[in-house]
């Protein structure tokens, strides 16, 4: 992904300013024969206020947004994952030195041991995101628990996160993505069966693979549960070249529910 600003405000009283974007990375983890696979899921405000003459905005975010996939990456059978740390880390400083970006990442750490999380924890770049890196243990429970950078996520969860945008037209995958048709197929691949007990169990089918479908629940679970913050960026001046000043994180106001 190439560090572009995308869409762009324009000030009523003239001036532009690239607009606020969240990325949320949901990462799955392979086990031995399994893929490990990324997705990103994208979300821009509903609309943004102008304050203070008219020389700043703040935005306002949906509790009900619209998501896009502008990045599915899937590595070879057999990657380390000492490698796999370091292409997620570019990713993020690729995504960090982006103007007005808010950027977290949930990690699925089901099966793989800490010691695995902990490479991801101990890289440079991921470590600076601090409390937004969260590792994901998947479990077959009712109510997500944790926090603080450890969850325990039913995996219904997870799969509603993806399955309820998806039925509603509010998650779109951007065209021409090398790995768009295999999350097609890992899609229809994908099976839910109710137990005796009432309890739905979900599943891939025999033979199949379902990382791509766990990264994008993760990242969308993610989007929903994460830190929400208030940010108020700055356009000083009303000519060409003027300089926009920024201000990250002001305040922190919990997760969504």
């Amino acid at each position: 992904m190439s560090a572009t600003t995308g869409p762009l405000h324009t000030f009523t009283g003239g001036g532009t300013l690239p607009l606020p974007v969240r990325y949320t990375l949901g990462l799955d983890l392979g086990k031995h024969a399994d893929y490990t696979a990324l997705a990103i899921a994208e979300e821009r405000p509903e609309r943004v206020v102008e304050q203070f003459n008219k020389f700043r905005i703040t935005p306002v975010w949906s509790d009900d947004p619209d998501y896009t996939v502008p990045w599915l990456q899937r590595w070879p059978l057999g990657t380390p994952y000492f490698t796999i740390a370091t292409d997620v880390a570019k990713l993020v400083a690729n995504l960090v030195a982006r103007p007005q970006t808010e950027v977290s990442l949930y990690l699925d750490g089901t099966g793989v041991g800490t010691a695995v999380v902990e490479i991801f924890r101990a890289n440079e770049t991921i470590r600076l995101m601090q409390t937004r890196f969260s590792a994901v243990t998947i479990t077959a429970g009712h109510e997500a628990t944790g926090g603080a950078g450890d969850w325990h996520v039913p995996k219904k969860d997870l799969v509603g996160a993806a399955q309820v945008p998806l039925q509603r037209g509010k998650l779109k995958v951007a065209e021409g993505l090398p790995e768009a048709q295999v999350l097609t197929a890992e899609l229809r691949n994908f099976e839910v069966n109710i137990t005796l007990n009432a309890n739905a169990v979900y599943s891939h089918r025999d033979g199949e693979h379902d990382d791509l479908v766990l990264a994008v629940a993760l990242a969308l679970w993610g989007a929903k549960k994460r830190p929400s913050y208030a940010y108020s960026f700055s356009y000083l001046g009303g000519g060409r070249g003027d300089i926009p000043r920024y201000g990250n994180g002001v305040r922190p106001y919990g997760p969504r529910r």
